[in-house]
């Protein structure tokens, strides 16, 4: 794995391979939104971020939501990051297994039945469409830096549409839990990940998504 550096971009950090910052006339391809980053270096511009959170054997609920895997370091981190987006984005079963009464920016619900916290959240709105096509929306009305908070079929949505442009883990030692899910086969979807390690809690963020073959 690549040694990388990293720089503070649309408030979401991004990770850039020491490979790419050393060549000077790098030129990163026009799909993506991108920074000159003085030296003839670009930094790519993060607008979607998601985070999901894990049990140690990948459990990603256990007792109906995620609050027996949470731990402080996680949970410092997750608060601290999600208030820097303009809009975040979850899904109708994360909204019904999770207390989202109170969010720090608007609150976009998408789900086919209207949600409870509809009428608890004064920032939240209901849309009932795709995952995509939520982001995209998202995107238009509030900002271009989603956070992407949805369970895991949720994201697996997205993934598949190429639409995470930074993919947040975080694994704790819980096990025991139910929707298991491979981190390694989350990992291996971006081609730079970098790992950090806070007491019981280990970090992963992964950035630079690897296309699919169609």
């Amino acid at each position: 794995m690549e040694t990388t550096q990293s720089w503070q971009a649309t408030s979401f950090m991004v990770h850039v391979p020491q490979s790419m910052i050393m060549k000077s006339g790098y030129r990163p391809p026009l799909t993506k939104k991108w920074a000159r980053h003085g030296w003839g270096c670009y930094v790519c511009l993060v607008t979607t971020v998601a985070s999901i959170l894990l049990g140690a054997d990948g459990s990603t609920a256990k007792g109906g939501n995620s609050l027996a895997l949470r731990t402080p370091a996680d949970e410092s981190r997750f608060l601290s990051q999600r208030r820097s987006g303009d809009v975040i984005v979850i899904g109708g079963a994360t909204a019904r297994a999770e207390s989202y009464a109170r969010t720090p920016t608007a609150l976009v619900i998408v789900s086919h039945t209207e949600p409870e916290t509809l009428h608890l959240n004064p920032q939240s709105v209901w849309w009932e469409m795709s995952p995509g096509d939520a982001v995209r929306k998202a995107q238009r009305e509030y900002g271009e830096k989603v956070f992407i908070e949805g369970g895991i079929s949720f994201l697996k949505s997205l993934l598949e549409e190429e639409l995470v442009d930074e993919l947040r883990i975080s694994v704790s030692p819980a096990t025991n839990g139910t929707h298991k899910v491979s981190l390694q086969e989350l990992l291996e979807k971006y081609s730079d990940v970098v790992k950090d390690q806070v007491e019981e809690t280990t970090f992963y963020i992964c950035s630079q998504f690897i296309k699919q073959k169609k």
